[in-house]
């Protein structure tokens, strides 16, 4: 009984660890390195208010493949507790990232400053699915990153 239940927990937190996830195995390109990074803070005067703010976001793609691959739409969300809250947002787009090259988007979003030791630029986790088309297909990229609030 005992080596079943840590077999399913083993199983179980395998299944969850990974951090990127090309979810359509039709596509046979090497997976694009997605980062996404916070580009606003809130100045130390508003940092401890709650309510809404606009936090403004980069992501930057990097094309491991042969081909062109094309971004078409990111999704973003906030996990957990941190500085503020994202509820899901999803943002088109139409960028092209040539074979071994980097782009990178800017966006902002409507989020709902939590109160916190930290203030609204404290840590906090969001997921990002990213949507790609390419020659051989659509295919999507999920990862989890860990941002806070920095001025350029």
């Amino acid at each position: 009984m005992r080596n079943t239940a840590v077999f399913l927990f083993t199983a179980l937190l395998a299944a969850g660890c990974g951090s990127s996830a090309n979810n359509n195995a039709k596509v046979d390109i090497p997976e694009p390195e997605v980062q996404l990074v916070q580009i606003s803070a809130q100045p130390p005067v508003a940092e401890h208010v709650t309510g809404g703010v606009p936090i403004d976001f980069g992501v930057a793609i990097t094309n491991h493949a042969s081909i062109p691959i094309t971004l078409k739409r990111v999704n973003v969300q906030s996990m957990g507790s941190g500085g503020y809250t994202v509820s899901p947002t999803s943002r088109p787009f139409n960028k092209t990232i040539a074979p071994d090259a980097t782009e990178q988007v800017e966006f902002w979003v409507a989020a709902n400053a939590d109160p916190s030791v930290a203030g609204v630029n404290g840590a906090v986790a969001m997921r990002v699915i990213a949507q790609f088309d390419s020659e051989k297909g659509a295919f999507e990229n999920m990862s989890v990153h860990q941002v806070e609030g920095r001025l350029r």
